[in-house]
């Protein structure tokens, strides 16, 4: 028999070593990332990155005709009187000025002396001295405007943050409010924390605040407001991102970020004797209209209205309805 002799095993082939072309091709590619990371990040910080507006100037643009000046407590106030009769005050919601108020304004200064007026921290009026932004503070606040302007009795109305001012004042001072208007009021509702306001309380990221303000930020909040985004124009747009770079403003929404507990306690509300309207947009994504009928519930004979394809601000988006139901209730025939 013949032997059978092996070949021996061939070693299989070994890969090539990437060769420095390869490397120096990888070293170029994640340099070239990083650079446009950095450019792109570069670009957006400039585009956005919005000086103050001297307050002169906003006050040419957005100050009416018959705009006015006080001083309270330091601070140096713009407010607007139209009309006569009865005088009812109207506050304002966050991250807004008085200017929301137009439609209501225009059909309520026909029987009554409507007020409005920027509060601290928004539109012309501009900051709080100490940062001090908690309700208790807008209560008092508001106590010592109106005896500065010389009114002693009076409607009062208030949208979000100005119906909770408006609801808690009531209790603090029922002599002095003849009756109550709350528009999509806080007070029920589980107290949640954006992102933006985890920011706005964080050192040296706060401070960016200051100073970065897309326009496409204003956009997305005003979006978020109404039920029907066509009605957010881009002169709403530009209005808000104008009177948010009034010196003082955008550090003030991070100090009012910063607050731990800003909220009266609830249980007070059924203290509330006051003749109240509640009013609701049924759209509105901020504040759930279930918690108007708790709003409801909880004040003795309070009257109640909601709007359909309405968001969070009815004095805007519905505004000539809910003007019209005001003068109703404010005249016994609601």
């Amino acid at each position: 028999m013949e032997e059978q002799t092996s070949q021996p095993e061939q070693p299989a082939p070994q890969p090539k070593k990437p060769g420095l072309r390869h490397w120096i091709g990888k070293i170029r590619l994640s340099r070239l990332l990083r650079w446009s990371a950095l450019i792109t990040c570069a670009g957006w910080l400039y585009f956005n990155w919005h000086a103050d507006l001297p307050v002169h100037e906003l006050a040419l643009q957005y100050s009416y005709p018959n705009s006015r000046f006080v001083e309270v407590e330091g601070i140096t106030v713009h407010y607007r009187i139209a009309g006569k009769g009865e005088p009812i005050v109207l506050l304002h919601d966050a991250n807004n000025s008085l200017h929301t108020w137009a439609a209501w304004t225009d059909t309520l200064s026909r029987r009554y002396q409507v007020i409005s007026l920027d509060l601290p921290g928004f539109g012309l009026t501009g900051p709080h001295p100490q940062g001090s932004y908690s309700a208790f503070m807008y209560a008092n606040f508001l106590d010592a405007f109106t005896r500065a302007i010389n009114v002693r009795r009076f409607h009062l109305a208030g949208n979000g943050l100005g119906a909770q001012i408006a609801w808690f004042y009531a209790t603090e001072h029922p002599e002095r409010v003849r009756k109550l208007i709350l528009l999509d009021a806080p007070g029920f509702e589980e107290k949640n924390e954006p992102i933006v306001s985890f920011i706005a309380r964080t050192p040296v990221l706060n401070g960016l605040l200051w100073k970065i303000t897309p326009r496409f930020a204003i956009r997305l909040m005003l979006e978020n407001m109404y039920a029907d985004d066509s009605k957010v124009t881009d002169a709403l747009v530009q209005q808000h991102h104008d009177l948010l770079r009034r010196p003082g403003n955008r550090r003030a929404f991070t100090d009012r970020a910063s607050v731990s507990e800003n909220r009266p306690p609830v249980d007070i509300i059924e203290e509330i004797t006051t003749p109240t309207l509640i009013l609701w947009g049924a759209e509105d994504t901020r504040i759930s209209p279930e918690y108007a009928y708790e709003f409801h519930r909880k004040i003795r004979k309070a009257l109640l209205k909601i709007y359909q394809n309405t968001g969070h601000w009815p004095q805007e988006e519905s505004g000539t309805a809910s003007a019209a139901d005001v003068q109703a209730f404010l005249e016994g025939k609601f």
